[in-house]
């Protein structure tokens, strides 16, 4: 009998199997880890873009806040220029209020009836004292005193009986504020339109 040996031919091809697998995954392996390598690079790549676009951003923010600090410290003047104009409009008011309320205070008394013997003014408030001869001419003299665009608050202080020159005169004090007419100084704060 004649004995023939067979190589293994069932184990040969089970290596064969097992080395095509060994290979395949060894291949998937490499190919995982390309594509991975391949995501690092595009995640670095896209790091890198972001920060570049960060510091671009950070120094026009930078350059902006230059500009910001510019605007404010315009803001800061323009304040300052207002408030001094306000307080050169209000001198104005003022100088020219006083020159006003004396006008009308003179134009106001009554010649005969009634006599001033002090005006004194300090800062908004105004007191005149004097002598009438009756009570109808002090009160009639308050109600032209409040008629009045420069006089305001007018109210009576005191008021005496006095003797001169051999007659029962009313010796009075009245108390009063001065002010711009409210009509002129809206008219001043607000410029005539232009065609």
């Amino acid at each position: 009998m004649i004995y023939i040996n067979l190589l293994p031919v069932r184990e040969i091809r089970r290596r064969n199997a097992a080395k095509r697998q060994i290979f395949s995954l060894a291949a998937a392996l490499l190919a995982l880890l390309g594509i991975l390598a391949l995501f690092a690079v595009l995640q670095a790549t896209t790091i890198s873009q972001r920060e570049d676009s960060l510091n671009d951003l950070q120094k026009k923010r930078q350059e902006y806040n230059k500009e910001l600090n510019k605007i404010k410290q315009i803001e800061r003047d323009k304040k300052v220029l207002e408030t001094r104009i306000k307080v050169i409009d209000n001198l104005k008011n003022s100088s020219s209020l006083t020159v006003h309320a004396l006008d009308e205070v003179a134009n106001i008394t009554p010649s005969k009836r009634l006599w001033l013997t002090s005006l004194t003014q300090s800062g908004t408030s105004l007191k005149l004292a004097g002598i009438a001869l009756d009570n109808r001419t002090i009160a009639k003299y308050m109600d032209d005193l409040k008629g009045s665009p420069y006089i305001q608050q007018v109210s009576l202080a005191s008021s005496s009986l006095k003797a001169f020159a051999g007659r029962n005169l009313k010796a009075f004090s009245i108390s009063c504020s001065v002010a711009v007419p409210k009509a002129k100084a809206k008219a001043k704060a607000t410029p005539p339109k232009t065609k």
